[in-house]
């Protein structure tokens, strides 16, 4: 009885290459080194993209998503800013943004014809200010899907719409 061939012949350049095992020599790597945040002269120098996971344009990205349907985002210029807007509105845009202060703000200016509430109960945690509002000790460190939330519970508080339905 002969014995079927795994595969065919090797063709080409990989004809005469033939694959051998490292040795083992007893020792395990250790893991790469992390990358260093100080330079010789004690200066902070991240490597680029490697200091936040997410920029505030993904977080108006993921609060539009959470808000439902007909809900829209878009990113500013550089992903420092971003925008959401409402279905059926009358323009109001509400612009995620970060002050001077290190905030994570919620710009707005509402239109009469949108039929907002004049006095919104803004969740625990969000504070009206003369621009919109902004969510009190919020950072990066909170992770994109709990600002998010955060930001999602403050326009429909602002807008007077309840949470979009959960599909089941």
């Amino acid at each position: 009885m002969t014995s079927k061939p795994d595969s065919a012949p090797a063709t080409g350049p990989l004809a005469n290459f033939t694959s051998t095992p490292a040795p083992d020599t007893g020792t395990v790597s250790s893991p790469p080194a992390e990358p260093l945040l100080w330079d010789e002269y004690g200066n902070y120098t991240a490597a680029p993209g490697t200091e936040y996971p997410f920029s505030i344009s993904d977080i108006a990205r993921t609060t539009a998503s959470l808000l439902g349907p007909g809900w829209m985002s878009e990113a500013g210029f550089w992903g420092v800013t971003g925008v959401v807007e409402a279905p059926r509105t009358q323009g109001t845009v509400f612009e995620l943004t970060v002050d001077y202060e290190g905030d994570l703000c919620i710009v707005y200016e509402a239109h009469p014809r949108d039929g907002f509430p004049d006095s919104p109960n803004l969740p625990e945690g969000v504070t009206k200010y003369d621009q919109g509002v902004y969510l009190e000790n919020a950072s990066a460190a909170d992770g994109l899907d709990t600002l998010a939330e955060r930001s999602a519970a403050a326009i429909r508080a602002i807008t007077g719409r309840p949470p979009a339905p959960t599909p089941s």
